[in-house]
């Protein structure tokens, strides 16, 4: 049984306002003070598994190289895919007690803390060392609202991205060609199913794994222009192509193994990279993590851009802003959002997390053949943000869309899901 939208937003707040007391020595403060002037930087991620936490730490031994003798304080919180670290965040937002920077996607998500007046304005500070020509328009503009900048970049995802094991593959006699679309994938699915072995590994205890993996169902039958039109009103989720990709998520669904909703994403990324299965739809933050547990890429797994009829790169972009009121420490901060401008920051944090640079003067030459093709495919490939991520919408019409994914797991309502992302269609704008 679901809790109320008001006690389960009080229990946010109230869990967060305890998570304030033991996640950092500025979090403790008055708001508007500072723990000891420019010596100290507190930032707010979600990154801790193996992986993101090395990767964040590469950008902690940036700034400190930048500003030596600053003290870092890594005030992450896990779990939810983020959602945890965003509640946590918004009790203290509410507190007027800040963090100096916290990790935000832009375009969507960005919006709904740039409405609510909390980021500061970046604009001066992207002007001035002329940010917007380092980077591909798309990455740009994603970090604007109304034509002002609000967050900084240091890396590019692919959210749309199919990992699968070669040798499970190989003894079900089954090649994925990503060029076929979601027909051919399925049935080369049930292939693997008729071998004896579990065609999809899925790890969706954070709903947004399965949020992920249905939107990338929906652009390939869609198409990058249409997906786009579903958050102008130009197209509805009430479409023939969106209830077909609603039929296929189905078929994938059952397909996967029976405890997806018990483990976690990074879980399920590893148990295909161990054999368990023969495919893992996720972000390419899963190459970071797989690589991480010592994985070999090409022979514990490989991986092709989730099969449709042209190529789409669902971006899922990663960066921080910093608060518009109440900063502890704005020279630090200041310093923070430079550090992750660097290019040499940027290609050493996309080495452990299995993104792409930002910046185009970023030396990709030593990254690993995955990121390479990434880099390529982002250069010619269609565009497109990701809703599971609150980049392609706001947090609102995110969350709604969550939930519909959520309740049609249980359920498998194609018209109940759709009547609840149509309505969300019409308040939207």
């Amino acid at each position: 049984m679901r809790a109320p939208k008001k006690l389960k937003i009080s229990l946010a707040v109230t869990a967060a306002a305890s998570l304030i007391a033991v996640t950092g020595c500025s979090a403790n403060q008055p708001a508007g003070s500072s723990t000891g002037g420019s010596d100290k930087l507190e930032i707010t991620s979600w990154w801790t598994s193996g992986s993101e936490a090395d990767a964040l730490n590469v950008l902690i031994d940036g700034v400190k190289a930048a500003k030596p003798g600053l003290s870092v304080d890594n005030a992450a919180v896990s779990g939810g895919g983020g959602s945890n670290a965003r509640q946590a965040l918004a009790a203290r937002l509410q507190a007027g007690s800040p963090p100096d920077a916290w990790q935000v996607h832009p375009a969507g998500q960005l919006k709904s803390y740039v409405d609510g007046g909390q980021v500061a304005d970046l604009t001066e500070l992207w002007t001035q060392n002329d940010w917007a020509s380092q980077m591909p328009k798309d990455v740009a503009e994603a970090q604007q609202v109304n034509g002002k900048y609000y967050t900084v970049p240091i890396g590019v995802h692919r959210g749309n991205v199919l990992w699968s094991n070669p040798t499970v593959l190989s003894k079900a006699n089954v090649k994925i060609d990503p060029a076929a679309g979601v027909d051919a994938l399925i049935s080369s699915l049930k292939q693997v199913q008729a071998s004896g072995a579990t065609p999809v590994c899925l790890g969706d205890k954070d709903i947004f794994a399965s949020s992920q993996l249905l939107e990338s169902i929906i652009m390939s039958r869609a198409g990058a222009d249409n997906w786009k039109k579903l958050f102008t009103n130009e197209y509805s989720f009430d479409a023939p192509e969106v209830k077909q990709a609603l039929q296929d998520y189905k078929t994938i669904l059952s397909l996967a193994n029976k405890d997806h909703s018990a483990i976690t994403w990074d879980e399920a990324a590893k148990k295909m990279a161990d054999g368990a299965c023969a495919v893992n739809l996720m972000g390419d933050w899963a190459y970071g993590e797989l690589v991480n547990a010592k994985k070999k890429p090409g022979t514990d797994f490989t991986w092709v851009a989730f099969p449709g009829k042209e190529d789409i790169f669902d971006y899922v972009g990663d960066g921080f802003s910093i608060p518009a009121n109440n900063i502890p420490h704005a020279d630090a901060a200041n310093a923070w959002l430079k550090t992750l401008m660097d290019p040499k920051v940027q290609t050493a944090f996309a080495a452990k997390k299995g993104s792409i640079p930002a910046v185009k003067s970023a030396d990709i030459s030593g990254l690993s053949k995955y990121q390479q093709e990434a880099a390529k495919s982002f250069a010619s490939a269609k565009v497109v943000s990701s809703l599971a991520h609150a980049q392609a919408a706001g947090a609102e019409f995110a969350q709604t869309y969550a939930d519909a994914v959520s309740t049609f797991n249980g359920s498998g309502n194609i018209d109940a899901f759709i009547a609840s992302m149509t309505a969300a269609q019409k308040t939207q704008l």
